[in-house]
């Protein structure tokens, strides 16, 4: 008798701490296996580096491993949908661009930016960078601007993406100037840049930190960075906002997105050790030898900028198609 009452009683102490215990399990165990951050395009790319950058520090701070699988095409739709499909228990993670704001607008990804990805983290940032060739009948942005006025649609502009994140950025701006271009599409930024230096088109946008080395040894003027501060490593070089369209800040930046249902426990603790590594002095440093800056902002904050820029960037980029300067 007193063993089946002793059975009962843990029994129904067991059945007490079920119920009582907060739903913390999932973050107390987590992780206890390898971590895979899928990025979306090819390796040596800006957010390739910076995903490497963060699982270094980050897999040292979560006791684990952390790998990187490159999964590039579709401008980062591949491998968004890769994470799209995965287990949401925190082991399978996105590491893209904030390019996937537009991607996703297109109309051409087999998921919702909204609902099917949870948002984790706007990890770091970077300065995106209009250039000009040494031919070009402009040597400043104001110039530029003054040159397509005067000149509507028949000023080149060398795009490396359709619809990515530096032709958002340039409509955004385009508008704001009151400007109009006619986009020239590159595969990629070094077949741009190196079009600019041959003096086939006079202009382009891409990351700063790409078109650095060609400025520096003077074969491209750069006009002005996006974002709201100059770009450390080209110090010289205006930003957009102090020179023609007060208030523009744009720019390019690293990510984090999980499966949707991954569990908010395991959301949070992601986003807080990310601000934590965001903070060490040594990511700091090297994030600057990089041309980066932590952001490091919460998934409430990252949430809201998602549904901001996905539902401009769907309206800029029907504008686009309807102008017919982008054909499907």
């Amino acid at each position: 008798m007193k063993g089946f009452a002793a059975a009962l009683s843990n029994a129904v102490l067991a059945l007490v701490c079920a119920v009582l215990l907060p739903a913390t399990t999932a973050e107390a165990a987590w992780p206890d296996r390898t971590i895979k951050f899928v990025v979306p395009f090819p390796p040596g790319g800006s957010t390739d580096i910076s995903a490497r950058v963060l699982a270094e520090r980050l897999a040292k701070r979560l006791g684990t491993t952390i790998i990187i699988e490159n999964q590039p095409g579709a401008s980062g739709l591949i491998g968004a949908s890769t994470v799209v499909r995965a287990k949401p228990d925190g082991y399978t993670l996105l590491v893209t661009s904030n390019g996937l704001h537009s991607a996703a607008a297109t109309g051409k990804a087999n998921f919702q930016l909204k609902s099917d990805l949870v948002p984790v983290s706007e990890m770091v940032g970077g300065a995106l960078i209009i250039v000009a060739s040494k031919n070009a009948p402009f040597t400043d942005i104001k110039g530029f601007v003054e040159h397509a006025k005067k000149n509507p649609k028949k000023v080149d502009v060398a795009i490396t993406a359709a619809l990515g994140a530096a032709h958002i950025t340039f409509e955004n701006f385009r508008r704001a100037a009151g400007i109009q271009y006619e986009a020239v599409y590159y595969n990629g930024e070094s077949p741009a840049l190196l079009a600019l230096v041959s003096g086939v088109v006079p202009a382009t946008i891409v990351a700063a930190p790409v078109a650095r080395p060609f400025i520096e040894d003077g074969r491209l003027v750069g006009l002005a960075v996006t974002t709201g501060q100059r770009f450390s490593l080209l110090p010289n070089v205006p930003t957009l906002a102090e020179t023609v369209v007060p208030g523009f800040a744009d720019g390019y930046s690293s990510v984090m997105f999980a499966p949707k249902d991954t569990p908010d426990e395991i959301i949070q603790r992601l986003s807080r050790e990310i601000a934590e590594v965001l903070k060490e002095p040594e990511t700091v440093l090297k994030l600057r030898e990089l041309g980066m800056v932590p952001i490091a902002s919460t998934p409430a904050q990252y949430a809201s900028k998602v549904s901001t820029d996905f539902d401009r960037n769907t309206q800029v980029i029907k504008d686009l198609r309807e102008s017919g300067q982008v054909k499907d």
